[in-house]
């Protein structure tokens, strides 16, 4: 990752880096401050375990897929609602069985995120969802 995508601190600023950063075409650079702003979402969870904080960064990398190209960012509701009411890992092993992870999966290969997509990060934790599939 570039040194200036790594200086940022603040998700929000990553969007604005990003839009900078496309407007100037440098679109890899944008990728790398989306790839970012993941992270330092997942990392403001205090109190989870490493396989979880990587379930967050799965949840939070669709919602980068959904916003792509959009003019607003979108929000995945119902897997936030999901979480809520299962927890994090359960939620995962729902969204990898249903047919949220084969629409993101190419928006997230084109964003240099496929390693956080539902299917990666279930075998990267090694989760168990042949049973839910």
């Amino acid at each position: 990752m570039h040194e200036l995508v790594l200086r940022i601190k603040k998700p929000e600023l990553c969007y604005v880096f990003a839009d900078n950063a496309t407007k100037r075409g440098h679109e890899d650079l944008a990728k790398q401050a989306y790839r970012r702003a993941v992270d330092l979402r997942a990392d403001e969870h205090e109190g989870v375990s490493d396989d979880e904080r990587l379930a967050l960064k799965a949840f939070y990398a669709y919602e980068e897929a959904l916003s792509w190209g959009q003019r607003k960012r979108k929000r995945a509701t119902g897997t936030w609602q999901m979480v809520t009411r299962l927890g994090i890992l359960p939620t995962l092993q729902k969204r990898v069985a249903g047919k949220q992870a084969d629409e993101a999966r190419d928006t997230l290969r084109e964003l240099k995120m496929d390693d956080y997509s539902f299917d990666a990060v279930a075998r990267t934790i090694g989760l168990n969802f042949e049973a839910a599939a």
